[in-house]
Order: structure tokens, then sequence, then C-alpha cells
């Protein structure tokens, strides 16, 4: 069953939330200074991405279209 615009909506704001802030990307840091990690942010921003192409349907503004044949008619 297909999601409706306001999950969607809400789902990318909480993305958009996290990406906002700098602390929650940082997957580690070393002791000394040595390594500073960020992990997910090009995951996160792939799966804004796919969303937004996912609201942008479900509100109409780029439908999908689907060609066929109708056969028994």
């Amino acid at each position: 069953m297909g999601r409706s615009a306001s999950s969607i909506q809400t789902e990318i704001t909480t993305l958009e939330t996290y990406l906002a802030s700098a602390n929650s990307l940082v997957q580690g840091v070393g002791s000394d200074g040595t390594n500073v990690n960020q992990s997910r942010r090009a995951e996160v921003e792939a799966r804004l991405d796919l969303l937004y192409q996912q609201l942008e349907r479900a509100n109409g503004s780029a439908p999908m279209f689907v060609r066929g044949r109708i056969k028994g008619m």
C-alpha cells in the first residue's frame, strides 16, 4: 500500500533536520584527534532524493505514466 503525502513530508523534514545538525553525522572521533568519520551523509541524501520523487508523485506534480494494452474488451 502506498504512503500518504503527509507521512512522506514528515520523513523529509526529519531527515533534513538530521542533516542540518553536524553532530549527528559524526560516527566516531579518535582519541588523539586523528580520526573523524562522517557517516551516512550520502545514504541520507540518496534517501531524500527518493522521498522527494515519491512526494511529487503523491501530490500529482510529477505523475507516473504507464503504457499498456487492455485485451478482451
